[in-house]
This record gives C-alpha cells, structure tokens and sequence, in this order.
C-alpha cells in the first residue's frame, strides 16, 4: 500500500514538472504552442485529471484570431518588455544602490585605514590593489540581485580549492604591497609604515575570519556558504577600495575670514598659488625665464568649498561618503599679520600651523596701502604649508621642490623672487639668507643666494668669480630629472657670465672662455628633446636651445679666431628680443676675430634694434663687456642714448688737481664708470690714462676706485649719492667698508647732515640704505 501511494506521488510530481514546462513554452508564444500542447499531453498520461494540464492543452489547441499590423509588433514588445526590460532594469538598480552603498561605505572606511601619516603607495600597486577592489565591490552589488532574483545556478558544496584563493589572493596582494612600501626608502622606518596600515590588515583579517567560522560552525547549507562567500569579498571590496582611494591627491580649499564667514578672493587666490608657486615672472625680459615651478599639483587634483552655507553642507557631507576625496584645508585669517592653516586627511587632523609675518622675519605693517600685499604673503604661506605637508604623504610632489622640506624657506624663497610679494627690493638678499639658514637642502634658495650676491658684487671681482664656481659646483650636483628646469637656467646663467667675464678681461684669460665651453656642453646635456613636446620642461628646454646656439657660435669663434661653420641667421630674419641681444654679441665676437674690417658691427646693431625692447635692456647694454667694441659707433650711441657724462661731474673732477680731465675722458668715451674701470685694469693701461691726461697715475688710481665704488650697489651709481660720500671721506670701496664696519649708524647721521644741506634727503640711498650698506661691508 505504501509503495502503491508513493508512485502516485511520483507521478503527480513529475505531471506537476510538466506542466510548468508547458506554461513556460506558451509564455514564449505561438511558435511554441505545439511543443506546449505535446508537454500538456505528456503531463496527462501521468495524471489523466490534472485540471491545470487540461487547461493548458485547451489553451494551446484552441484557434486564435492572428493579430495583424502593429497589433503583432506589439504583442512582441509587450513580451520583450515584460520578459527582459523590466527584470534587466529591476537588476541594473538594485546593482546601482549597491554600489552606492558600498562606495559610501568605503569612504567612511577611509578614515580608519588611511592614516594621516601614512605614505601613498606607488601608482601600479595602488591601481591594482584598486581594480581588485573595484571588481569585488561591484562583482558583490551585482551578484546578490542577480541570484535572488533569477536563481542561475543551483549552490552546492563550496570546492575548497577555488573558494581559499578566492580570499586569499586579494589578501596576499595586500601583504606584498605593504612589505614593498615598508622596505622602500619613504622617510618612515619598517615599524612606521607597518604600523601605519596595521588597521588594513587587521581588517582584512577579521573579514575573513569571521567568514570561515561562520561555514565551520554555524552554517552548512550551501547557498548559505555561498552568500558568506559573497559578503566576504564584499568587504574585501569596501576595504580594498577604501585603501586605494584613500591614498589619492584631490585637495579641497576654503578660506574664511576672521569672522569665519567664506572669503571666495582668498580662496582663488590659494587655489591659484598652489597650482603655480614659485612661477611669478620677474619684469625683466629674459630668454629663460628666471623662474621655477616648485608645485606638481594638477588642475583636476584641486577644488573649492562652495561659499554658499547650504551648497558648503552638501559639499561636506559629499567630501565624506567619496572615498577619492581625501585632503581638505582650512586657512583662516586671524587679522592682518597672522593667519592659521589646518590640513585634514580622510576626515583625521593631519596638521595645524599658525604663523605670522613675525616668524619669517618680516616687519609688522599697519599700513592700510599695504594690506593686500600682506594678505597675499600670508596666503603665499599657507600655499606652502599646504604642499610640504602633502609632499610628505606624496613623494611625487617632492620632485618640484628642489629639496625643500621646510615652509618656512619656500615661502621667503617666493617672496623674495616676487616683485609683488616683497616689501622693498632691499629686503631680496636678507630674505634669502633666511631661506637657506631655515632649510640648507632646498637647493633653489641656495643658487637664488648666491645670485643675488653675485648681482650685487662689483662685475668680475674675486668675489663674482668665486660665487660663479660655486653654482656650477651645486648644478653638477643636482643630476635628478626633477631638476631639470632649475639647471637649464643655471647652466644658461653661467654660460653667459663666463663669457662675459672673459671679455670683461680683455679677451685674456682663456680659462674663462674655457670654463664658458663647459657650462655650455652641459647646457646642450639638459636641453635634450623630451618625449613630451607639451611640458613646461621641454617648452623650457626648446627656448634655450638657439640661445645654446648662439653660445657656441661665440666660443668657437674666440677659440678658433674665425667664424663659425654653423649657419648664422640674418639680421634681417625676425628673432626673438633675447635671442637678437645674443647674436649681437656674436657678431661682436666675429667682428673682434676679423680685426674690424667686416660687416659685423651693422649687422650687431641691427640685431640690438630687435633686443633691447627696454629700458633695463638699454641699461644693460651699456654695460655689456661683450659690446664693448661698439661703444665708439654712431649707431649704437643712437640706439642706447649719448654716453651720460653725470658721473664727470661729482666733486673730484671739480678739484684743481683734476682740471680738464673731465673733458679729456669724456672726448676720449671714458664718460661712464664701467668704461673708466675697464680700461684701467692693467698698470700699463693705467700709465697710459694718466700720460693722456696729464695727471699723476696716484690720481688715476683715485678715479678708478670712484668708479668702483659704483660698482658696489645699484644706489652708488647715483652722482648725488655719490657725492655724499666723497665728502664723507669715502673715495674707494675699501674705505666704504671700513666705515660701515666702525659704525652704521655714525655713518648715516653724517649722510643724513649733509643730504639735509644739500636738499639730497629723497634720495634712493638715503631712503633705503640696507641694500648699499649690506653689499659695502662684504
């Protein structure tokens, strides 16, 4: 009897299987009708009164009126739309508010696994760590609704082999990553870095063995071991994800005034200074911009807080659930001479500075005139606050920073380059100064240094030597590609003051013309063309390449004594200013191989027509050594102005002892000071002066170290500032320095009496005294 009702459960069973399969074949329509009606059949011969099988067969056996037109185009729509759109769409947003979720829930996890300490991995670890977990995140939203929803496997028991490296591999990427880090030099020891993703690993820990107690002792159903498998790599997924992300360099900006309200100017002008510190031009026109970008941020790496309070509150709640919105500074300006940076990383204080101009050695200014310039200081402050520290989290950034490690330096360093950030121009040096004291590796400040001193040192004395071989000593040491841009100008810079020094000699010494030809070779070295044509770098480098030309057309020109085989442009071919200024000196140098007798001279004045678009290029010119055989033409005294002759009227010239000699320099073009000491460099030279002018060579060497006198700062040049001194007793450079050594102040009180009688109390020299006295003590 058992055995009996048993098969009829079979057979109902199995005539239940059936028609489920007929109603299946009818919902695909009327091409399977026929299979539908043979299932039905089938059903029946298991249970003859099965009313669902009956109704079925009537179903599919029964005449339909065939629809006909756009009725037929509908039916199949309806069946597409209700077969495939709807459950693939049902699929698509189930998956999408998984992601959602599970995103949002990698950003709050970023705070928890990325340290604000912690250094970012290389760029091929993190894309990978990334990728797996991006995968496992969405592998996770997508397979959950996938499989309640249409079922496309039946579970059976977990295959040990494929499950354990299905966990095992994400968590061995994880471990070999962290040893790299840890064994890399970042400035953190092993114990540092492992410390700093203990939380990582401690997680990842937790997740997986929570999943394997789980299947060990509580569950052992196997879709229940399978929806443990798939929330295991989901929190891989969440996990992974949140330590790849969390490490990305997107910085967001607010600044707030002193009453906390948004500052929209200021914000700007951070944003601004971020993206371009260190990248201010300086008036001057030159061929390679005096300048050094020292930021590697890039524009989509930077954001503003919206000023509005509502758009500010979506923008911080949004900056909180993306796991690839990592840094976020605050600076606020406490009032005019104080300002105060805070810096978090994933939602955790990473640093807090707060500075004023004291702690740069600026003066405190409470001038209303002066307010922006100080605000803009500040800013320039916090702008380097901002990048040191992100530097430290980010070692890509440390490749525009030329060494520095301290704000401090890299913000005297900008100010001081900035002819709207600094002060006074007197302040330029001292800055420096400054600058290197706070941070001795940060090699920008030292070349910017010992430049400055160089500007400032009497053209080719020992001093300027001195200081021109130790820069070609630090561009030799600076070998990394992330200096490039600092030697292109360096070696630049040299080149041109060998040269210059050489004809500053007289066209003697050829070890200087030599020393010329090294720096050039190594200027040709870093000009190499780069793969990317489109970087500031290579732009840098293809401004400098004909100037390198130029350069080398002119040594071998005054190593050989003929004219270059290299194709010299004419001067009737359009050249950029700088570039026309460096062919005149090398048609200088032709014309001093060729004897004279050569076209060089019009061809050199018709390049300075093009390069000296300037006043301060004008200036130059006169005192370019290197153009020094053009002085006695017409032309060039029409280009840069009649020969000023201020300097033969200060008071020596007026003494008895030195009657008429005033006039004989002036007819003899000795009217300007450089010429005066270029020409009497030698004995011989300065026998000759005074047989020409019929005074004593005692008297001579008097003129002479007048002139040098003009040499020593820009503000000596003046007659009238001049003339103070000689009436003060100082007639020479060393008697300059001697009396700022017994005593500053004593000796301005005695300037201050006599530009006081003689109404010279506006004077450059008298109003800002720290630059004259500071390069006169040297």
């Amino acid at each position: 009897m058992a055995k009996d009702l048993q098969r009829i459960d079979e057979r109902r069973t199995a005539a239940a299987a059936l028609v489920k399969d007929g109603q299946q074949l009818l919902n695909q329509g009327k091409e399977a009708e026929a299979a539908a009606a043979f299932t039905f059949r089938a059903a029946l011969t298991f249970e003859r009164d099965n009313a669902a099988a009956l109704a079925g067969l009537r179903t599919a056996v029964e005449e339909k009126p065939q629809p006909k037109g756009l009725s037929a185009e509908k039916g199949r729509w309806d069946a597409f739309y209700r077969d495939w759109l709807v459950p693939l769409l049902q699929l698509i947003a189930a998956a999408a508010v998984g992601v959602v979720v599970l995103g949002a829930l990698s950003g709050l996890f970023t705070r928890w696994l990325v340290r604000p300490e912690s250094v970012e991995w290389p760029r091929a670890f993190r894309w990978l760590i990334g990728v797996v977990g991006g995968v496992l995140l969405l592998g996770c939203a997508v397979m959950l609704p996938l499989y309640a929803m249409f079922k496309p496997f039946s579970p059976s028991d977990v295959v040990p082999d494929p499950a354990v490296l299905t966990v095992i591999l994400p968590l061995l990427a994880v471990v070999l990553t962290i040893a790299w880090a840890a064994v890399k030099p970042t400035g953190q020891s092993p114990i540092q870095v492992l410390a700093n993703w203990c939380p990582l690993l401690l997680s990842l820990a937790a997740a997986s063995g929570a999943g394997l107690w789980l299947c060990m002792t509580t569950l052992s159903e196997p879709h229940e071991r399978l929806l443990v498998l798939c929330a295991v790599l989901g929190c891989f997924g969440v996990l992974l994800t949140a330590a790849a992300l969390g490490q990305n360099l997107r910085l967001q900006v607010e600044a707030q005034t002193e009453t906390g309200t948004a500052d929209a100017a200021a914000t700007d002008y951070l944003l601004a200074r971020l993206r371009t510190l260190g990248m201010e031009r300086r008036p001057n026109l030159n061929a390679v911009p005096a300048v050094t970008s020292l930021s590697q941020l890039r524009s989509e790496d930077l954001s503003a807080l919206p000023a509005g309070k509502v758009a500010s509150t979506v923008s911080r709640l949004f900056f909180a659930l993306r796991p690839d919105l990592t840094w976020r500074a605050r600076v606020t300006s406490v009032d005019a001479n104080r300002i105060a940076v805070t810096l978090n990383r994933n939602g955790q204080h990473a640093e807090s500075v707060i500075f004023s101009r004291l702690d740069l050695g600026l003066p405190v200014v409470e001038d209303d005139k002066a307010k922006d310039r100080l605000r803009a200081q500040l800013l320039t402050g916090a702008a380097a606050i901002i990048l040191i520290r992100l530097s430290q989290a980010h070692p890509k950034l440390q490749e525009g920073l030329c060494g520095a490690r301290d704000w401090r330096s890299v913000t005297l360093q900008v100010i001081a380059n900035s002819q709207s950030l600094i002060d006074s121009p007197d302040q330029r040096i001292p800055m420096l100064g400054r600058a290197v004291h706070e941070d001795q590796n940060y090699m920008l400040a030292r070349l910017e240094y010992l430049w400055a001193h160089q500007s400032s040192a009497p053209f080719g004395s020992p001093l300027y030597r001195q200081i021109a071989k130790t820069t070609d000593r630090l561009l030799d040491s600076l070998d990394a590609d992330d200096t490039r841009a600092l030697r292109i100008r360096g070696y630049y810079r040299s080149t041109s003051q060998w040269l210059n020094m050489y004809a500053e000699s007289g066209y003697t010494e050829r070890a200087l013309v030599r020393r010329a030809r090294r720096s050039l070779n190594k200027l040709d070295a870093v000009c190499e063309p780069d793969a990317d044509h489109y970087s500031p770098v290579a732009q840098l480098a293809n401004r400098a390449r004909p100037l390198a030309d130029a350069f080398r057309s002119t040594i071998e020109a005054l190593l050989t004594g003929r004219e270059p085989a290299a194709t010299r442009p004419d001067p009737a071919v359009f050249l950029s200013p700088r570039l026309a200024y460096e062919n005149a000196c090398l048609d200088c140098a032709l014309l001093l191989v060729s004897g004279g007798a050569s076209p060089y001279a019009d061809h050199a004045v018709q390049h300075l027509q093009v390069g000296m678009p300037t006043t301060r290029d004008v200036e130059l010119a006169i005192k370019d050594p290197c153009l020094a055989l053009l002085r006695g033409k017409v032309e060039f005294q029409s280009l840069v102005g009649e020969p000023p002759t201020e300097f033969l009227k200060v008071q020596t010239f007026t003494d008895s002892a030195f009657a008429d000699v005033a006039g004989k320099l002036n007819a003899a073009g000795l009217s300007q000071p450089e010429e005066i000491i270029r020409r009497t460099n030698k004995p011989k030279e300065r026998a000759e002066l005074a047989t020409y002018l019929n005074i004593s060579p005692v008297l001579v060497d008097r003129i002479r170290q007048i002139a040098l006198l003009t040499r020593v700062h820009p503000d000596l040049a003046d007659p009238k500032m001049l003339n103070l001194l000689l009436k003060t007793g100082i007639d020479s450079p060393a008697r300059l320095s001697t009396e700022i050594r017994m005593g500053r102040e004593p000796l301005m009180q005695r300037l201050r009496k006599l530009a006081t009688a003689e109404r010279a109390s506006a004077l450059q020299g008298m109003e800002h005294p720290d630059g004259w006295l500071a390069a006169g003590r040297r």
